[in-house]
């Protein structure tokens, strides 16, 4: 047997915490799409895979997740997850970090004891439990192989002569000679060619090389010692005439040449210089690199609230994300990275520190510079991947405790580094600069083959926030009255809690070509880690500087906050403009992608007022244009988090969509709405650049579907009878309606479609009790569901009839309009069904009755949920566009009403699970139900619920004596097992015919057999088989899953017996001795004739999926068969509450030819919820 799996949906609010959203261009293949584009539109390129798509990448708890939108039928634009990572730094079991060299040798056995530090980074609202397993900070850059040549020069000489051959043609018959010797073990001279190199890369200056370590060149290396009489020193470097060389002198010579002479004496390559190549993205390289990803390396940097740090990176070539740990425990010794730790005070404790923010840059497709903040200050990291083993070097720059930071790449052979302090007063921005390969670098922090990096430099601080700083955003290239000078300006937008924006100009001016900026060491040596400067900054001879007025000093013309000396060029730092608008404090800024460099700029803020506003300079005034969110309404999650606010916002590349983070953790989107154009006419340029600012100015912004999902444990869930939908429940007191959209022609997209329930206790269990088949008079209605909570009172739920409509209406659009009537008779037109629920302010029940919608109004603020409800109400038949809700339309206007409870446990509910009657049987519909026991066989016993009378109709005890935490109906309902903590199993069979006096309080089963210490640990789950209804399987903590039949005797006169027919244990097992299964499931639709198999889906303790067929003969002499484990990146990476396969009735595993498809859903204590689509070759 074969079979492949593929993830079709995970579900999943992302974290709570600012700097974990991103929208950026990504490669097609990296997400796992294969059909439109983000825009809708089929592409048309031959190499699709490598297409760049707009992508929404995203944290939730310990999972990235990769979303990318997509039009519906209806025109919605759905945005959903279509690739996820999951770290395997999970495991912290081991030894914590190798530190190689420097000051820390000595103690490297205090670092290896010491325990490593889970603080919860401020503002993540994430149990403490999941503290180790959290992402707190997303970043994302991007490396051009063929622009960025100063990574590529490194490995060897033949491929760098042959990069340079196919990437340039000599303009003249002159060209340059370099001798190196790649095996040169002289350091300096090692560093000396590598310099060298970069430098003729970097001024694209053609070249080619001779290697005096080659026994084929010996002949030519001789020659040119002969010619510079000079012997065994390298670099040297000649030129070349045809068949005549001239030694032009060795690595001083370049160090002391003019430059702008050697160009125009050399060929230089044609087309651009690297200056000019290397695209230079605004904010946070979120814009990506242009319309084909084939040539770019991509990565995401991702830090964990242990302190965790670790790099993904893509190369198209690979097809895969590979995963690097730079700091923290990688359980995978073979790949596990040495740390260069060379300064006194920095150890494994403090590398590991809640982090609250991270920022990289890509000097390279194997080179990547990481910065870090955290309560312990500013750290930076350079990840050298180019060797076998990743090496990585840590160097603290700042003890300051600090909230954000940002690395800007320049065009000079430098990085700036900006970090936000988060001090209770006198917070400032300090300015850094990173060197990297400059020949007069004084000194060198880390010199690897192809690289040198200089020591970071300090330049000062920017005095004049109030609070913590937590954001930034650079826009570079900026248009500007330059009368004849050299000059560049930049601006820096940054904020935090004291809800101002300040936007900082950067001025550059080049020197003059005679003219050598002398740095003073008072001003440039600003050693790093030396907390001399970290006082206060004086202004005009004042010590102390009251925060509140900084911004009122006078300046005079010229004067600047920040003088900032570079090789050859200086900047002056200023203060542009303060941005008052916001009430709350600002969590993020974004600017928008200009397209030339005359558009006028645009802010983009995000704040926990629970608004997102557009700035942009109008006459010199800084001013909102438009606003997006919500005022006074709510934006998911619990109560408490729903009055909170936004935690980031982002443009999308395309910049006609924007993306805000809400703190109860859903994904919020909203796209320009397109104005009807004219007839085209001849305008100039100039008009046309005015007409597309005006757009923006008048810009309308239309809400679009969310990506939504729990945000705590999910912790049960149940399918609708007929497979049409999907409820899960989850500790955040939500359950969640979940069905396929249609997108596109041929595929469909999971999205939540409706919010039955917010309550008020952590939800436990749920169970769909109607029928499945259309609603009569005898049976138990459809779209009928009980659920459990942290409370003793069970809860019943009827769908409305607005409900049903727009799940119609689904329906139809993803099957043919000649297939006719797809809705059950009477099913959304009985009288007994209400429009729409409402839940009162201070109620736990939603009511039915229309006289509460005036008060949930005023609850939730303005919404737009009479739009969404108007077209539920006017929807028909055979038009089946319809509005999927947003997310505040999904806690108001999607609620079912609670039309019963049931009372009688004593005790928390644990489970449920539903026993459905057939069509026409004169049996009812049965809900069994436990609670929590501790010892006490009443609170122990099962209670059975008549799903239609909403009754208690027996009792059953004597089975357990502590919690029963699982029980399963047989398909024919003859038998429910159940077990839990006391391990034993317990077979309760129905009674035939009248029932005798002493069993009527037994609900007409009674205790038929039992296993005694079934397993040795607690049993978590038990599930009978659909096709063989006396087969069992049932998973412990014990690590392994048995299978059961209960026997009967012929004549059924004798107790039946419970029988083992096999155990087995997970193939995965994390490196435990055993791996807690706490999840089986058998599916269903496997072929009725002569069954010898079952289908077994299990889930295991770290999250882990696998699907088995197991022999359900007695005779059978076969060994279970794993027929497929998912792959980690697909799994969940925490514990794996429940697994269900979808039924039958849905279509879904319809045989074709040989190969059975399912669906396979699982929820997990990871907050997320995942659907398999699974395919299975007999």
């Amino acid at each position: 047997m074969e079979t492949s799996c593929k993830l079709s949906f995970h579900g999943a609010s992302g974290n709570s915490c600012p700097h974990s959203l991103l929208w950026v261009e990504a490669p097609r293949s990296a997400t796992n799409e294969d059909g439109k584009t983000a825009d809708g539109e089929k592409s048309t390129e031959s190499g699709n895979n490598n297409k760049l798509v707009d992508t929404v990448i995203y944290a939730s708890s310990g999972v990235i997740n990769l979303a990318t939108s997509h039009k519906t039928t209806s025109n919605n634009c759905i945005t959903s997850v279509a690739k996820t990572l999951i770290t395997r730094t999970l495991d912290h079991s081991s030894a914590p970090l190798q530190l190689l060299g420097g000051h820390n040798d000595a103690g490297n056995a205090t670092a290896a004891a010491a325990s490593t530090k889970k603080v919860l980074a401020r503002g993540e609202a994430v149990e403490d439990a999941a503290a180790s397993r959290s992402v707190t900070a997303l970043a994302w850059f991007v490396s051009n192989d063929t622009a960025a040549t100063i990574v590529d020069v490194g490995a060897n000489s033949s491929s760098r002569q042959e990069a340079q051959t196919s990437s340039s043609s000599p303009s003249s018959t002159n060209h340059l000679v370099v001798l190196i010797s790649e095996g040169n073990f002289n350091y300096t001279q090692a560093a000396n060619q590598t310099n060298a190199l970069l430098l003729l890369n970097d001024l694209a200056i053609s070249y080619t090389t001779i290697d005096g370590m080659d026994p084929n060149q010996y002949e030519k290396r001789n020659q040119l010692f002969d010619l510079s009489g000079i012997r065994g020193n390298y670099p040297q470097f000649f030129l070349c005439r045809g068949e005549e060389y001239e030694f032009l002198g060795s690595f001083e010579w370049l160090e002391s040449c003019n430059l702008d002479e050697l160009q125009k004496r050399i060929s230089v390559t044609e087309g651009s210089t690297r200056d000019e190549v290397v695209k230079t993205d605004d904010d946070d390289d979120i814009n990506g690199e242009g319309n084909s990803g084939s040539d770019a390396t991509f990565g995401i940097v991702s830090a964990f609230s242990d302190g965790t740090v670790t790099l993904w990176k893509w190369k198209q070539n690979d097809h895969n994300w590979l995963e690097h740990v730079l700091i923290g425990h990688d359980p995978d010794p073979d790949t596990r990275a040495k740390h260069h730790v060379d300064q006194d005070g920095l150890d494994a404790d403090n590398l590991q520190e809640s982090i609250a923010d991270i920022s990289a840059v890509s000097l390279g497709s194997n080179i990547a510079l990481v910065a870090t903040a955290s309560s312990k200050g500013i750290i930076i990291h350079l990840s050298n991947l180019t060797t076998q083993q990743d090496v990585v070097y840590s160097r603290q720059i700042s003890h300051h405790p600090s909230a954000s930071v940002h690395f800007v790449e320049t065009s000079k052979n430098e990085c700036y580094l900006f970090s936000g302090t988060a001090s209770p007063r006198h917070n400032k921005v300090w300015v850094y600069t990173i060197p990297y390969f400059s020949p007069k670098v004084n000194s060198a922090w880390v010199t690897l083959p192809v690289l040198t990096i200089g020591d970071p430099i300090c330049h000062g601080s920017l005095l004049g926030h109030q609070d913590w700083i937590t954001c930034f955003a650079w826009l570079d290239n900026l248009n500007v009255e330059s009368n004849g000078e050299d000059r560049e300006e930049a601006l820096l937008a940054s904020s935090g809690h004291d809800a101002k924006i300040r936007l900082w100009k950067f001025a550059t001016r080049a020197s003059s070509s005679n003219e050598a900026i002398e740095v003073k060491d008072e001003v440039m040596a600003d050693e790093i880690g030396n907390d001399d400067d970290d006082d206060l900054t004086s202004i005009e001879g004042e010590d102390e500087v009251d925060e509140a007025i900084i911004d009122d000093l006078e300046e005079e013309e010229g004067e600047a906050r920040l003088m900032i000396y570079h090789s050859g060029s200086s900047t002056a730092v200023s203060l542009e403009a303060l941005l008052l608008g916001h009430e709350e404090p600002v969590t993020s800024l974004s600017w928008r992608k200009r397209k030339n460099v005359n558009e006028k700029p645009c802010l983009l803020s995000s704040s926990m007022d629970r608004t997102i506003l557009l700035w942009m300079d109008d006459e010199d005034v800084w001013a909102p244009v438009s606003r997006v969110g919500s005022a006074g309404g709510i934006l998911g999650g619990s109560i408490g988090a729903s009055l909170m606010g936004f935690v980031d916002a982002r443009f999308s590349p395309s910049c006609n969509r924007i993306v805000g983070h809400g703190y109860g953790g859903s994904i919020h989107l909203w796209t320009q709405e397109e104005l009807p154009q004219p007839e085209a006419l001849e305008t100039d340029e100039v008009k046309q650049e005015e007409e597309e600012e005006d757009e923006l100015l008048n810009a309308r912004w239309v809400a679009d579907p969310c990506i939504t999902g729990h945000f705590r444990s999910v912790e049960d869930m149940a399918w609708d009878p007929q497979g049409e939908y999907l409820l899960t429940t989850s500790t955040d007191q939500t359950t969640r309606l979940w069905a396929e959209v249609m997108v596109g022609s041929s595929e469909c997209r999971w999205v939540e479609v409706g919010r039955p329930q917010v309550h008020g206790y952590d939800m436990t269990s749920i169970a769909c009790v109607g029928g499945t088949d259309a609603t009569t008079d005898d049976g138990v209605p459809r779209h009928r569901f009980i659920s459990g909570a942290d409370e003793k009172v069970l809860r019943v739920f009827d769908a409305p009839v607005s409900t049903l409509r727009l799940l119609r209406s689904l329906k139809q659009s993803r099957l043919p309009y000649s297939s006719g009537n797809t809705s059950a008779p009477n099913e959304d037109s009985a009288s007994w069904r209400v429009e729409r629920a409402f839940l009162p302010s201070l109620g736990l029940s939603n009511k039915a009755t229309a006289d509460q919608e005036q008060e949930s109004s005023n609850y939730s603020g303005p919404t737009n949920d009479d739009e969404f409800a108007e077209s539920l109400d006017t929807l028909e038949r055979e038009h089946v566009d319809f509005t999927l809700p947003s997310e505040r339309d999904l806690g108001v206007t999607t609620l079912w009403p609670e039309t019963r409870k049931l009372f009688g446990h004593e005790s928390e509910l644990v489970c449920l699970d539903a026993y459905r009657a057939l069509m026409g049987s004169d049996e009812p519909s049965l809900v069994a139900s436990s609670c929590k026991a501790r010892n006490d066989v009443a609170s122990a016993a099962i209670r059975l619920w008549d799903a239609k009378e909403g009754k208690c109709v027996g009792i059953l005890k004597g089975g357990h004596r502590s919690t029963v935490s699982t029980m399963s109906f047989s398909r024919d309902g003859k038998y429910l097992a159940s077990s839990g903590k006391d391990r034993r199993i317990c077979i309760w069979k129905k009674l035939q015919g009248n029932l005798p006096s002493s069993d009527e309080d037994a609900g007409g089963y009674e205790l038929a057999a039992a296993a005694d210490s079934a397993h040795k640990r607690i049993v978590w789950s038990v599930h009978f088989c659909p096709s063989m209804p006396t087969i069992l399987a049932s998973g412990s903590r014990d690590g392994f899953v048995r299978v059961w039949k209960v026997c009967e005797t012929e004549g059924g006169d004798a107790p039946p017996q419970l029988k083992e027919l096999l155990k087995f244990e997970p193939s995965t097992k994390g490196g435990k001795k055993s791996e807690p299964v706490t999840a089986v499931a058998f599916a269903e639709g496997l072929p009725d004739d002569d069954i010898q198999y079952g289908i077994l889906g299990l889930g295991t303790e770290s999250g882990r999926i696998e699907i088995w067929a197991v022999p359900v003969s007695d005779s059978s002499a076969e060994e279970p068969t794993l027929l497929h484990a998912i792959a980690a990146n697909d799994s969940h990476f925490d514990t794996v509450k429940k697994l269900a396969w979808r039924p039958l009735a849905a279509n879904n595993n319809v045989e074709s030819g040989s190969t059975l498809e399912f669906t396979l859903a699982s929820c997990s204590q990871d907050t997320s919820v995942r659907i398999y689509s699974i395919s299975v070759s007999t």
